[in-house]
């Protein structure tokens, strides 16, 4: 009798744990499905404001920046320039300095007869998902400024430089994107500009490489070229992604300014290493890089607007528009012959905490935290598939023998073996327990409570 009684109990409990994660599911669902048709509902609008003609002779580029950027901003953003030049083409950089931040000597530093500097101000940002006001004077007075469309006899290069006011609202990478997309480009876009029919997101220490055969990064080398002709033949392509690739900073010299510059043989932590073996090639590790996704503009303007005003406290905007363009439909892919320089602490690096902790550990933590925090959004149902916060040991008990081959690369002895598959250990082993901690701390992506900084 009480064996019965206690079963009976148990099913009653089983059922109700089970309609609760039903419940959960079709609301994560139906979240999904609202922010997909917002999606498509901004790229339709944008389509038929612009007679679904764009600009074929520019490259729009985004970027995002705060402090620290300076040390890269000085060869960064004339490298990009440089290579869309080669391309044949010009180039509209919008960089929007977030939160109050300031680098003038930087900003005066581009300044040449073939670019102009355009200084941009926003007004008061009212909330964290309001997009703020763009002037062209520091008063923030008359019409809101509105991108145009330049004579082709006489274009040129254009930075547009977005000084964010700083504010209650404004700390944090989205925000200041939500002032460029959701006011800057669609207040444009409402006005007659005809926007560039490509777009590129990156980040301040960007830079667009190729990677010969997975051998080597040719440190010279257009990387956006290829994905500018890749994009030109198949047009069909909305939105294609680069290879992040993981890199330890030193000081250098560039052009007599002291900036930070990437060691290409210096050795990464070992979560960072693994990431950027299998970034591109495997499920689950298929997000579309903030440092370095192409595509068409419609499509990126549509995403990032739809995130930065739906979710204010979103710190990996990249993996959320990865995870919302594969539910649009749109095409795309990860492009492995190109890779987009991405900083990552030396493994000794410490943060300034009290007490102090790893800055690489730290810095997979917060990405993990992110990522939880769209496990909670759309339901892990919805985009294991597509990102991860971890790295599962699936992978290598099902795709063994390739992560092996690509761990182990070429030319191994006894030694680097030994080395890599301690690494290997050190990586799964440690991120085990970021996976543990990150599940107790979930990003919050919206509402007052919702942190977009760190």
């Amino acid at each position: 009798m009480l064996l019965t009684k206690l079963s009976a109990k148990y099913d009653l409990s089983n059922k109700f744990l089970g309609d609760e994660i039903l419940t959960s599911r079709k609301q994560q669902d139906k979240t999904l499905e609202a922010d997909v048709k917002n999606v498509l509902s901004y790229r339709t609008w944008i389509q038929a404001k612009t007679n679904n003609t764009f600009d074929s002779t520019r490259i729009l580029g985004i970027v995002a920046v705060t402090k620290g950027s300076e040390n890269y901003l000085p060869y960064t953003i004339p490298k990009i320039i440089q290579q869309i030049s080669e391309v044949g083409m010009m180039a509209d950089i919008v960089i929007g300095l977030n939160n109050g931040f300031e680098c003038p000597y930087v900003i005066d530093r581009f300044m040449r007869p073939d670019v102009q500097v355009i200084h941009l101000y926003t007004g008061e940002k009212t909330a964290n998902n309001t997009p703020a006001k763009i002037f062209d004077n520091l008063m923030c007075e008359g019409k809101p400024y509105c991108v145009t469309n330049i004579n082709f006899q006489q274009a040129k290069h254009r930075i547009f430089v977005v000084h964010q006011q700083e504010g209650q609202y404004s700390a944090g990478k989205i925000r200041v994107l939500g002032d460029i997309y959701g006011s800057l480009l669609m207040n444009s876009i409402d006005n007659g500009w005809i926007p560039p029919a490509i777009l590129v997101t990156f980040d301040a220490e960007s830079q667009f490489l190729i990677e010969q055969k997975h051998a080597f990064i040719e440190s010279d080398s257009n990387g956006l070229k290829l994905i500018v002709a890749q994009l030109t033949d198949q047009p069909e392509i909305d939105i294609l992604g680069v290879r992040h690739k993981f890199l330890v900073y030193q000081k250098g010299m560039v052009d007599k300014i002291e900036v930070l510059v990437p060691d290409f043989s210096e050795d990464l932590p070992p979560i960072q290493w693994f990431l950027d073996i299998i970034h591109g090639k495997f499920s689950s590790f298929m997000t579309k890089p903030g440092g370095g996704t192409f595509g068409k503009s419609e499509t990126i303007i549509s995403l990032l607007t739809v995130i930065a005003e739906s979710y204010p406290g979103s710190r990996c905007e990249d993996s959320h528009l990865t995870i919302l363009a594969k539910y649009a439909g749109f095409i795309g892919d990860i492009f492995i012959d190109v890779v987009a320089t991405n900083r990552t602490p030396h493994i000794t690096d410490m943060t300034t905490d009290k007490p102090p902790k790893k800055a690489w550990i730290e810095q997979v933590y917060r990405w993990s935290t992110s990522v939880q925090g769209l496990k909670l959004l759309y339901g892990e149902h919805n985009i294991k598939m597509i990102v991860d916060d971890g790295l599962p040991w699936w992978l290598l008990l099902t795709k063994t023998i390739e992560v092996f081959k690509l761990v182990m690369g070429r030319k191994n002895n006894f030694f680097t073996v030994v080395k890599k598959l301690k690494f290997l250990f050190i990586a799964f082993l440690i991120s085990q327990k970021i996976n543990k901690m990150s599940i107790q701390n979930p990003d919050v992506l919206k509402g007052s409570r919702a942190k977009a900084c760190w």
